[in-house]
């Protein structure tokens, strides 16, 4: 976790470990909320690391890019929605095992409804990732504003979802135990098709500090997802 301890990271070195930067809610894949819309969409998610801060150094001291994949399935009811998924990370990293961090979500819509424009809705979720003697634990908690663009037939949706994030990182080899606050904040654009497919695009960014005073360093990885999805709409559970 080079860009991740700051000041500990100087143990790290000198104990001949590298170790993971950590991630989003569920590891490697940007935090994602529960969307407004009755019914069960199953999701097929890959993100990508973008900036330094979100990559991982492979067996040559390279630093490049991680990939994740997986799924998700939610539940849509009128006022309440949840996820649940999991996949794997990192994958295309010579030297690291890829492995299976697991996340989900939960969002009460305050303002919603097929002719409103905008859905708000109060949303929290947990994260949890473990890679060799790493354990992850992350905590996001905030808003989702989601837009409904008047089309026909197609669901076109922006969204974005500003949060705060507590985050736990345990690393029992080196004697490190941390937990800190910070934030951020994912968006995009999410289009469903009439038949039920769609497709979407998300931009995740966060903020975290660890270490403290000068041996404190921020954290801020930027990652870069886009998957299929399918919507099953189902009657019984209202509009």
């Amino acid at each position: 976790m080079r860009k991740l301890l700051g000041g500990l990271a100087v143990v790290a070195l000198l104990a001949g470990v590298w170790s993971t930067p950590a991630a989003a809610q569920i590891h490697g894949n940007p935090t994602y909320a529960a969307m407004p819309g009755t019914g069960v969409t199953i999701y097929g998610d890959w993100a990508m690391g973008l900036n330094d801060d979100a990559k991982w150094y492979n067996d040559a001291d390279e630093l490049k890019a991680p990939m994740y994949g997986g799924g998700r399935i939610a539940l849509g009811l009128p006022k309440f929605g949840v996820w649940a998924g999991a996949g794997g990370f990192p994958l295309g990293i010579s030297g690291a095992s890829a492995k299976v961090g697991f996340g989900g979500g939960a969002g009460f819509h305050v303002l919603s409804g097929p002719e409103q424009p905008l859905t708000v809705s109060i949303q929290g979720g947990v994260g949890y990732y473990k890679y060799e003697t790493e354990k992850n634990l992350i905590v996001p908690f905030g808003a989702l504003l989601a837009f409904n663009v008047p089309t026909t037939g197609v669901g076109v949706t922006p969204w974005i979802y500003p949060r705060g994030e507590w985050y736990s990182y345990d690393e029992s080899t080196l004697g490190i135990d941390e937990s800190k606050v910070g934030f951020g904040v994912s968006g995009g654009l999410m289009i469903t098709l009439p038949m039920g497919f769609g497709f979407d695009v998300t931009l995740d960014w966060k903020s975290i500090k660890f270490g403290e005073g000068d041996l404190g360093e921020t954290w801020s990885p930027m990652t870069l997802g886009a998957g299929l999805h399918y919507k099953f709409n189902v009657p019984s559970l209202g509009q």
